[in-house]
């Protein structure tokens, strides 16, 4: 299968997701709610998705990896639509609510399909690619997403994500297909059992990777999309425009760094570019209570971007290598259960702490938790391939 076949859909998907960005809180606004009640507009859609993952995990190995990322287009394809028109801020939790679980098929699948289709000694690489995609998509939309609610309104950019979904539904049907035989395979393990969930986590490589995942969501949506706003606003005092080009620092840096990482994670090993970037990821986040300037948070961000450029693609080829012989959609569902726990209490947990103490602490705390992480990983993930361990291996007997 060409992996093209992949990345295509996979741009489209994330220019409608991040489509939306710029107005969803503003769009949750207007139903005349607090902002705690804003908050659910993302909460709930990452509430959709962290229960979905296991069962589309399952699923996926039950059904196809093709169908199950059909249908969770299809879903969200529908519900942008249901959300621009709905009719009061309970049904547009509920729409939310079930666009998680369209992603959640969506992205579970397009995970265990990678799993599926893609050696060792490439995953990194691949990945790295898949995730430039996917970062073109979402950096381009919100100014997608922006120029269209200024122009048409702020339904619009719904409408905007319905049309961009369903030019990726027609892609995802006329150019993925299923490996032969994956499903077939694993059609006798495709039941969910605690001892199946025990032994993959037993498995300490797996085990960190989803470790890995978790941490770098918890930052992403607890530190990068909701204090350093926060902070760049309230103790910088920089305005909306300034604090885009600040995120924007860390995702083009993101985006530069994450071909030569995904090239690294297969010469080097998973395992050190993990620790690498955590570690770079943990001096940012230091780094962040101490810039007293535009131009100061500016280079943390670069600092963030640079960290953050393995982290997608590293922890991901380790829990793939690691559960080779596994279930993949189950084990994938696993990994990404993780992540999605992370995305769920990250913006919960960081603003619980920045209204019981100030803005410099959740920095402090997430350092914390990196440090650990990167402990952890150092200590108990097993490497699971080295391009340049393989190339001394067969050099040393000569």
């Amino acid at each position: 299968m060409d992996i093209l076949s992949i990345y295509v859909p996979s741009f489209f998907i994330f220019l409608g997701m991040s489509i939306i960005s710029p107005i969803l809180p503003i769009y949750a606004e207007s139903f005349k709610v607090n902002y705690t009640m804003v908050s659910l507009a993302v909460s709930m859609y990452a509430f959709g998705r962290f229960l979905a993952d296991v069962p589309v995990g399952l699923l996926s190995d039950k059904v196809g990896r093709r169908l199950m990322m059909i249908l969770g287009t299809i879903i969200l394809t529908i519900c942008s639509l249901l959300n621009a028109t709905a009719p009061n801020f309970l049904f547009f939790l509920g729409y939310r609510f079930f666009e998680g679980v369209g992603s959640a098929m969506w992205m579970t699948s397009r995970t265990t399909l990678l799993a599926d289709i893609l050696k060792p000694e490439e995953r990194g690489r691949v990945m790295s690619y898949f995730q430039a995609f996917m970062l073109l998509g979402s950096s381009a939309g919100p100014t997608v997403g922006g120029f269209i609610a200024m122009t048409y309104g702020i339904r619009a950019p719904f409408y905007a994500y319905a049309a961009v979904g369903g030019l990726s539904l027609i892609l995802t049907f006329l150019l993925i297909h299923d490996p032969v035989g994956v499903v077939k395979r694993h059609s006798s393990e495709n039941q969910f059992s605690w001892p199946l969930v025990k032994r993959l986590l037993a498995n300490s490589s797996f085990s960190m990777a989803c470790l890995a995942t978790f941490t770098i969501f918890f930052m992403r949506t607890g530190i990068r999309s909701t204090i350093i706003p926060l902070y760049a606003s309230t103790v910088l005092g920089l305005d909306p425009d300034a604090i885009g080009i600040v995120i924007s620092c860390a995702t083009i840096t993101n985006l530069i760094v994450t071909i030569p990482v995904g090239h690294a994670i297969d010469y080097y090993g998973r395992k050190p570019i993990i620790v690498i970037t955590l570690a770079l990821t943990a001096i940012s986040t230091i780094f962040f209570p101490f810039t007293t300037s535009f131009v100061t948070i500016c280079a943390a961000a670069v600092l963030l971007g640079l960290g953050t450029g393995g982290a997608g693609q590293a922890p991901l080829a380790l829990a793939t290598d690691a559960t080779i012989n596994e279930p993949h959609g189950l084990s994938m569902g696993v990994y990404r259960l993780f992540g999605d726990i992370g995305f769920v209490i990250g913006p919960i947990l960081m603003g619980f702490i920045a209204d019981n103490s100030n803005l410099s602490m959740p920095f402090y705390v997430t350092t914390a938790i990196i440090i650990v992480n990167v402990i952890l990983v150092q200590i108990f993930a097993k490497e699971t391939y080295s391009r340049r361990s393989a190339e001394n291996m067969v050099i040393a007997p000569e």
